[in-house]
């Protein structure tokens, strides 16, 4: 599933990603060029994944299509096994790259044809339901929806499809590649890990605050009794963890203090044999005391001669090892060592899964470098002789801009500025580097974007693909949780294996692993008033200009636009009704636009492919064209219209949505949708509809809503009673549930006493007078209640064994009842680990 060129450039209006899609894209550097290989068989992978779901083997049945699909299966898979060999050679063999992109073109043909037997059998679906006798009548006479008909068609393409893999694995064996099923990539392919010294850089500037730190933790911190206090420093490539680590480690009071000092990089491998060998060789400070072939026993009572009764400090550079249980090893030998209980580590890493296996409780995450100081290094780099800076004022205009560009990383300010250094003061020259991507310059292995690429390296190949596509979104972007994976669920990225696996849960799983490996940094929550401690979904993300630039680098091409991220446009530009939206699989308009309204087909074209449509910001919007309603690949919808006052009366035919976002709509109720024919529906959010009176008890019967919200809906007067044969509906599976804003609202709904999965509840200002008393709370993680002046007890707490986090301010009744210090009600609530019972609107520091 590929994006389209036109992403290539950041922050494109909607005409320019229309204009952009011809142009070629520029040529890559080899050294740090993204295996096409690799890309291509990410996309293969996503292909076989969608296959293998439940939901399109269904469908694939239904159809009549299982034995083509099967067939078509056994041909992608086979190449499947050949890119594996051609990711190895595509280095020697460069005619291997046109195989790979004939073939990427391939891949994306194909995803086209799954998405369209998958539409049908959805519309199909939605015809069941809601079609007329003349509609079915009409569809069973159509060329092109009689199922006889489709199938032969369709049988057709998947055939045709099949002969192109055939076709592509014959030429394939001619350009010598062979098939292979287990990843032995060729030793030429990997980027080199580099090797770290102890010795200061030769150009060294800041990070002293952060040094002091360091070393104040090396002289203060004690150990445990039978432990070793292990120091990390966490941070993106390039941020100069291993320069701050060579700063503590030859800081003349840090020598002083401990003897013996070893330095050992680590990097990718993490032998504990080895390790020992080397940090032998670096206590002794004596090459080949001790033989590879020598037994682990002999080197552990070498280890123990060189460190026992002595207080040691050992800097492991460059750690990316994952495994719990060879870090233990490495620890147990280190303990058993006897060193002094005053000894030290200091692990450098980029992933906080490895902070958090080494265990460490003292944690430094290294951030961007000061303005002044990257200014520092920058002229240390670009200019030979001190204050020649000052004597070329238009350089050193043109280098505040390159410095700028580098957003505070050490390593790309000396690989641009060493680079500068070398074209003279050629202002020509300058500019070309200025107005550059980084990607486009030579680059060293120890360069910025080589260096960041090792952390790509590292990823698993599904989460690589979720990675680049981050590139769709234009730099300083603020992501989202729950909107990226929407968007990556829209391109197919996120495919559960198991009919218990969630794509949510997937794409969360992903997103934290991006986190720890420093190419995401978590911001906060995107509102204050509902955060929740520990749920992902309403975090926002942030990734670093270079990051984003390796993201664009490592991103498949396609022919067909896929993406569009539009920042802000006026309704004069866009092309609605254009060819070039037949493959949209995502619109995203978030900015403000000026729309009063939309072709009455604009959504037709779209309607095979697109599953994630969004209008964030479209004030002046009063009406949907009822081509939305043909959306049935549709997945996740966000309207946010403050003019809007009516839905289209069919939005029901929407049967697949599984993510609605309503924002600022003037509707009354959600009665007018037909809200319970939304059986696939699993979030359910509604933000400033300040119309909105009552909730239907249809709202209850989603038995698959997982996540409902409702913030700011001032006018919500009440949820609407369940009949009593509804009242003996199965549990429900909701896992979280907010309303804050409300004040005239005054009790929960009743069908809240059936969801028994509920892990999150907020709630806060609103007349609420108490929790449903039959509340499931066994098990409830966080609970937050805030300015409800109405409400007076809390419902029984004897069953919150998962509780964690409870926090109650601005709840005067509540307050007199439960707080610590005089509250009668206290003991009832003393067991819950997180508790903070304010009569204001504190909010402590560690709330955040």
């Amino acid at each position: 599933m590929l994006y389209s060129r036109a992403l290539r450039r950041p922050r494109p209006n909607l005409r320019s990603i229309l204009e952009l899609a011809q142009y070629p894209t520029s040529p890559k550097v080899p050294l740090i060029d993204s295996s096409m290989a690799e890309v291509v068989s990410g996309v293969a992978s996503t292909l076989l994944a969608n296959l293998a779901t439940k939901s399109f083997q269904e469908i694939t049945l239904a159809c009549g299509l299982k034995d083509d699909v099967k067939k078509f299966e056994s041909s992608l898979r086979i190449i499947n096994a050949y890119l594996i060999d051609a990711e190895n050679k595509q280095a020697k063999n460069r005619s291997i790259d046109d195989w790979l992109k004939q073939l990427g073109e391939a891949f994306d043909d194909a995803g086209d044809i799954l998405d369209e037997i998958e539409y049908e059998a959805k519309l199909n679906e939605v015809v069941k339901m809601y079609g007329s006798i003349s509609t079915k009548v009409h569809r069973f006479f159509s060329y092109t929806s009689n199922p006889l008909a489709f199938r032969i068609r369709m049988a057709h393409k998947i055939k045709d499809m099949k002969q192109k893999m055939d076709e592509k694995i014959r030429e394939g064996r001619n350009l010598g590649i062979i098939e292979q099923h287990v990843n032995t990539p060729a030793p030429e392919h990997n980027l080199p890990w580099r090797e770290t010294t102890s010795s200061l850089p030769f150009r060294l500037c800041g990070r002293h605050e952060e040094k002091e730190e360091i070393i104040n933790l090396l002289m203060n911190q004690k150990s445990e009794a039978n432990g070793i206090d292990v120091i990390s420093v966490v941070g993106i490539g390039g941020l100069g963890k291993t320069t701050l680590a060579q700063m503590a480690y030859n800081d003349t009071q840090v020598k002083a203090n401990f003897d013996p000092l070893m330095w050992v990089c680590v990097s990718n491998d993490f032998d504990v044999k080895k390790l020992i060998q080397r940090i032998i060789h670096a206590a002794s400070k004596r090459e080949n005391v001790v033989d590879a072939n020598s037994s682990l026993e002999y080197m552990i009572s070498l280890l123990n001669q060189n460190l026992h009764g002595k207080r040691f400090l050992l800097v492991l550079d460059d750690v990316w090892n994952e495994n719990h249980s060879k870090w233990d090893e490495l620890r147990n030998h280190l303990l058993e060592a006897g060193g002094d209980k005053g000894s030290k580590i200091i692990v450098t890493t980029r992933s906080q899964i490895v902070v958090d296996i080494v265990g460490s409780n003292l944690s430094k995450k290294l951030e961007g470098l000061p303005e002044n100081e990257c200014w520092r290094l920058f002229v240390k780099c670009a200019f030979q002789e001190e204050k020649e800076e000052e004597k070329y004022p238009r350089l050193k205009q043109i280098g505040e801009q390159i410095v700028e560009k580098c957003k505070g990383v050490p390593l790309a300010i000396t690989t641009l500025g060493c680079l500068l250094g070398s074209k003279s003061h050629d202002e020509n020259e300058w500019r070309k580097i200025r107005d550059s991507e980084v990607w486009n310059l030579d680059q060293e292995e120890t360069d910025i974007l080589p260096s960041l690429k090792l952390s790509y390296n590292h990823l698993a190949s599904e989460v690589k693909q979720c990675f680049s596509y981050c590139s769709c979104f234009p730099k300083d972007y603020e992501y989202e949780v729950l909107e990226l994976i929407m968007f990556w669920m829209a391109h197919g990225l996120l495919q559960p294996t198991g009919e218990k696996e969630d794509a949510e849960d997937i794409g969360e799983l992903y997103i934290k692993k991006l986190v720890s490996a420093s190419l995401l940094q978590i911001e906060g929550d995107p509102n204050p008033d509902f955060k929740f401690k520990n749920l992902m979904t309403f975090k926002r993300l942030k990734m670093h200009d270079l990051v984003h630039d390796l993201a664009q680098l490592t991103m498949k091409e396609s022919s067909k636009t896929r993406t569009i991220v539009q920042e802000g446009q006026q309704e004069a530009s866009i092309e609605w009704i254009s060819n070039k939206f037949n493959y949209l699989r995502v619109l995203h308009l978030r900015k403000h636009m000026e729309l009063s309204s939309l072709p009455d087909d604009c959504f037709a074209t779209m309607k095979k492919h697109l599953r994630y449509l969004f209008l964030r910001n479209c004030p002046s919007l009063k009406k949907l064209p009822d081509s939305i309603c043909k959306l049935q690949s549709l997945l996740s919808l966000g309207l946010g219209c403050n003019s809007l006052q009516e839905l289209p009366k069919n939005m029901n035919k929407l049967i697949y949505l599984q993510y609605l976002f309503l924002m600022g709509i003037k509707i009354t109720s959600l009665s007018s949708m037909n809200i319970g024919r939304f059986q696939q529906l699993k979030f359910l959010y509604l933000f400033y509809c300040s119309r909105l009176v009552s909730v239907p008890s249809a709202v209850g019967r989603l038995t698959t809503l997982k996540k409902l919200g409702f913030y700011e809906c001032q006018e919500l007067v009440h949820f609407e009673d369940e009949e009593e044969e509804e009242k003996q509906h199965v549990n429900l599976n909701l896992q979280v549930f907010f309303i804050l804003g409300s004040e005239k609202l005054d009790f929960l709904p009743k069908w809240l006493e059936r969801a028994t999965k509920l892990q999150y509840l907020s709630i806060g200002m609103t007349g609420i007078k108490s929790l449903p008393a039959r509340l499931p709370m066994t098990s409830l993680e966080e609970l937050s209640i805030y300015w409800c002046l109405e409400m007076s007890s809390l419902p029984n707490m004897d069953q919150t064994h998962h509780l964690q986090y409870l926090k109650i301010s601005l709840c005067p009744d509540l307050y007199a009842r439960y707080n610590k210090e005089t509250g009668s009600d206290w003991p009832k609530i003393a067991h819950i680990p997180y508790c903070k019972i304010y009569d204001d609107d504190d909010d402590d520091e560690d709330d955040d």
